[in-house]
């Protein structure tokens, strides 16, 4: 089901934590789901989505069926990997849960177009910060709570079921079942927040993790990009750019070349580009910087199959680039990167 619609969506399998929930309960989930507008037959068609709305009715009706008004907070921890698609992977895969937050925050539209999430350091803390991408939008307060479960039962799964956050904040009102969100979060939490928030410990956000795998990041990364460039279609920078990471090895990469591949002329893909506030030459330098930053950092790839994978014509011309982007050398970075994460990585050759 390709959802034709302009106003927010959730990606389908989203839907299926609700599902799982009702069922765990002895509860039947399909005339719940009927009723609500959102037909289990498409949760497994490609590029499945659900309108925000229609999630809203289904949240509510879960609530209303079961009776229970922290529902959401139980629905969120029968989450699966494969829940937020080639995501989840990326997140499992990621070598940090730094990583993961970032990763998260870069590609929060395949979870859901009215979702806008950002990760924010000071200090000795960080803060993971959630909402929508516009106060029009009417969220359950189920689904906010099954959110920040989910978050939870993330980071315990790559982080090992110790991990807490030092505190969190949620908008929703206080709620009468107090107890099962302090059990859940074992930390502080408080309602009525201007923001939904995660606090974390920096120490343990930029800790490594023994489940990094940097080949299943980048595969997965590449699959979440060409999903996006499906859902954006319309939107020609996110096609150029998943169409960047494909091209960046063959060191061919022009805007004749781009026009080409996207069935345009030349002039036409820089007037759409145009239209989007940017340029061919801006989306190559932020992919090029994005990708540098990944692959020095959390890869054990070296400077020259680096250099390789980006496009560019020698080391040299790479390691001039890097130091404009980050004011350091590809060594000097991946040094600093594992002091932070205090882990080893191989020097690059």
């Amino acid at each position: 089901m390709k959802t034709k619609t302009t106003q927010p969506t959730t990606i389908a399998s989203w839907a299926i934590v609700i599902w799982r929930a009702l069922e765990a309960r002895g509860v039947n989930p399909r005339p719940i789901f009927e009723r609500s507008g959102v037909d289990p037959a498409h949760f497994h068609d490609e590029g499945a989505r659900y309108p925000i709305s229609d999630m809203r009715r289904l949240w509510h009706a879960a609530v209303e069926t079961t009776g229970d008004p922290c529902f959401g907070l139980e629905a969120g921890q029968y989450l699966h990997p494969t829940t937020f698609h080639a995501l989840g992977y990326a997140w499992f895969a990621s070598h940090t849960l730094y990583e993961a937050f970032e990763r998260f925050v870069r590609f929060t539209r395949m979870i859901s177009t009215g979702l806008s999430m950002r990760l924010v350091r000071a200090g000795d803390e960080a803060e993971v910060v959630w909402g929508v991408t516009d106060p029009s939008i009417d969220v359950a307060p189920a689904a906010g709570d099954a959110a920040a479960a989910a978050l939870l039962v993330m980071c315990r799964a790559s982080c090992g079921e110790t991990f807490r956050p030092k505190r969190m904040r949620l908008t929703r009102p206080n709620p009468p079942c107090l107890d099962r969100f302090e059990a859940l979060v074992r930390a502080p939490v408080e309602f009525g927040s201007p923001d939904n928030l995660m606090v974390l410990d920096r120490a343990e956000l930029e800790r490594q993790l023994p489940t990094g795998n940097f080949e299943l990041a980048r595969a997965s990364e590449e699959v979440v990009v060409r999903y996006l460039a499906h859902l954006d279609r319309h939107e020609v920078a996110m096609q150029v750019k998943a169409r960047l990471v494909e091209m960046l090895p063959s060191g061919r990469v022009t805007a004749k070349a781009m026009a080409d591949a996207l069935h345009l002329s030349v002039r036409s893909l820089q007037r759409k580009l145009g239209e989007q506030q940017t340029s061919f030459a801006q989306l190559l330098e932020d992919t090029r910087r994005e990708l540098a930053r990944q692959y020095v950092g959390t890869s054990r790839l070296s400077v020259g199959e680096i250099t390789y994978l980006l496009g560019f014509a020698d080391p040299a011309n790479f390691t001039r680039a890097f130091r404009r982007w980050t004011g350091q050398s590809p060594s000097e970075f991946r040094t600093n990167h594992r002091e932070t994460a205090q882990a080893g990585t191989p020097a690059l050759e």
